[in-house]
């Protein structure tokens, strides 16, 4: 099941987030204080005016004319007589102001309120009430000026962009030194002498964990040198004994134990070349665009005596290190010939856009609890333990498909015997095989 998840993964995206929130908050805190302290109290008061001229110039207990026209003067609201249609329609911004007004005006009042709103430079409000009769107030909405609109949205919209924008800056210029650490521990595995350089760029905790990875590089760097030469070493050493061994062997009078010493000096040189191979990590061979068929026919012409039934179809070329994947092959045929039984059947297909690779042995299979045992190093299935062997012949081969960026399973055909499936994506030229140490196993 796929879980979806809203929250980014990225440290470039979560800085983001992060200081969008910031930001939003912060504007909301200040346009919630500028609205609290500045147009709240404005309307209060422009309201306050309104039912003052109202009380002045129309209601004819408390008319004044001279009051009337002072106020008129000094705030511009005046009476007037029916506006007539007046655009109705309000502005988003605009419209939590005149229902504030309405209320205001409804409360000091004391009855229903009908305010008309018209759009102008400065927005103007037509008031009406019953006590009022056909005498409309006309009010300026001087609290809102013209100008007051722009620059709300002016700077609810360009100091938020500002501010985020300088801060994906600061953010990108953070995440770029640990984009190059992610790239560095990519290498760490490969005999790369950039990744002996010491990257002093970014903070210093970043810079402290580029010089350990280069330490850390050095390190393992002479931990494969120092293998390779044990290996090459014990290789050396050991031939030389066996060679001396084997023709000894060939002079002895019982012809029987002859024969049965030479075969164990075979198994033992056999032992010796599985371990080559499998410290082996692929990065003295070159990858070369091939075609798959062409290699398994080259192989399976040295093993006639497992009677191989060949089933490849028509598959596209992929990117491969030929002999490494040969040794791959003769893994795959030597393991069914010696724990299987003839006929061995290879398959080529495309499948789902990946080339997939089978090789079928017609033995007696395998316990299904034994299968991903036997792709781990030196484990052989209960089968295997009465023959010789070193128990690293699939394991060799799991890590050949993991090279190329494939993936490997075993499984008991319904028919009977083993098989392996191998599935190569096609990548073309531009996607390479991994050497082995490049990856953390």
């Amino acid at each position: 099941m796929v879980r979806l998840s809203l929250f980014p993964k990225t440290a470039f995206a979560r800085s983001a987030l992060v200081v969008g929130l910031v930001i939003g908050l912060s504007q909301a805190l200040t346009l919630w204080f500028f609205v609290r302290y500045a147009y709240l109290p404005g309307i209060s008061e422009t309201s306050r005016l309104t039912v003052l001229q109202a009380q002045v110039s129309i209601y004819p207990e408390t008319r004044d004319r001279g009051l009337a026209d002072g106020v008129a003067r000094a705030t511009g609201i005046e009476p007037a007589s029916d506006p007539g249609p007046v655009d109705q329609d309000k502005p988003l911004f605009a419209g939590p102001v005149v229902d504030r007004f309405r209320k205001e005006m409804e409360e000091l009042m004391d009855e229903p309120v009908e305010v008309r709103y018209e759009e102008g430079r400065t927005p103007i409000l037509w008031i009406n009430a019953p006590s009022l009769g056909e005498h409309w107030l006309r009010v300026p909405m001087n609290f809102f000026r013209h100008y007051d609109r722009y620059l709300l949205i002016g700077w609810g919209v360009t100091m938020p962009f500002f501010a985020v924008l300088g801060a994906l800056l600061i953010a990108r210029g953070l995440n770029r030194p640990l984009k190059r650490l992610e790239r560095r521990v990519a290498r760490l595995g490969r005999e790369d002498p950039e990744s002996e350089q010491v990257d002093d760029s970014g903070p210093e905790e970043v810079v402290a964990v580029n010089r350990a990875l280069v330490r850390m590089a050095r390190e393992l760097q002479q931990a494969r040198r120092d293998r390779a030469l044990l290996l090459a070493g014990v290789s050396h050493d050991l031939r030389t004994p066996m060679t001396r061994l084997r023709l000894s062997a060939e002079f002895l009078g019982d012809p029987e134990l002859s024969e049965g010493i030479i075969a164990d000096i075979e198994d033992m040189d056999a032992i010796l070349d599985q371990f080559i191979a499998f410290i082996r990590d692929g990065a003295d061979e070159e990858a070369e665009y091939q075609d798959l068929n062409h290699l398994i026919g080259e192989v399976c012409g040295k093993y006639r005596e497992l009677a191989i039934e060949l089933k490849l179809r028509r598959i596209p070329r992929l990117m491969l290190k030929p002999l490494t994947i040969k040794r791959l092959l003769s893994n795959l045929l030597t393991n069914a010939g010696r724990y299987g039984r003839p006929p061995v059947e290879v398959r080529t297909r495309m499948e789902h856009g990946e080339v997939v690779l089978v090789v079928r042995d017609h033995g007696e299979g395998v316990p299904e609890e034994e299968m991903e045992l036997l792709m781990e190093p030196f484990s052989r299935g209960d089968l295997a333990r009465s023959l010789s062997g070193s128990g690293l012949g699939l394991a060799i081969v799991k890590r050949i498909v993991d090279m190329h960026h494939g993936t490997m399973k075993l499984e008991n055909h319904p028919g009977g015997g083993l098989q392996v499936v191998i599935r190569f994506p096609v990548t073309g030229r531009l996607v390479q095989p991994e050497t082995l140490s490049e990856r953390v196993r």
